[in-house]
């Protein structure tokens, strides 16, 4: 059962790893807006740059573990201010999978995300069969 993780001396390698594969299946969780490079630089402005930023690294992930956003077959949001921010959120959501291959999705208001982020997304992958 591999254990992925990009960035062994990253801080959120001494809790978690980044993706884990287990009998044909992928989780990644807590996919935060952060840089991957540097998870010491602030976070991006505003919801939709966030969205975007955490697609940004569930890119990365994926390719670490040899897989695509094809493979993606659900996604768990955890928004804040969840009234407020949830049209603008599906706006910079909208258009990353096609219209034909859309995972199956939740969204969850929560009361704070680590390092005040306003939006944070866990998914779950189906590996593709050899």
């Amino acid at each position: 059962m591999p254990f992925i993780t990009t960035r062994g001396d990253a801080a959120r390698a001494s809790l978690a790893s980044d993706i884990v594969l287990a009998g044909g299946w992928g989780f990644v969780s807590n996919v935060l807006p952060i840089d991957l490079d540097n998870d010491r630089t602030p976070l991006p402005e505003g919801v939709e740059r966030q969205v975007k930023q955490i697609f940004a690294n569930l890119e990365v992930l994926l390719g670490a573990a040899r897989l695509a956003k094809d493979n993606v077959v659900s996604v768990k949001v955890h928004l804040t201010e969840f009234t407020r921010l949830y049209e603008r959120m599906n706006a910079a959501y909208l258009g990353y999978f096609p219209a034909d291959r859309l995972p199956a999705r939740s969204v969850a208001g929560v009361a704070n995300l680590v390092r005040g982020a306003q939006v944070m997304m866990d998914f779950v992958l189906c590996e593709p069969k050899p």
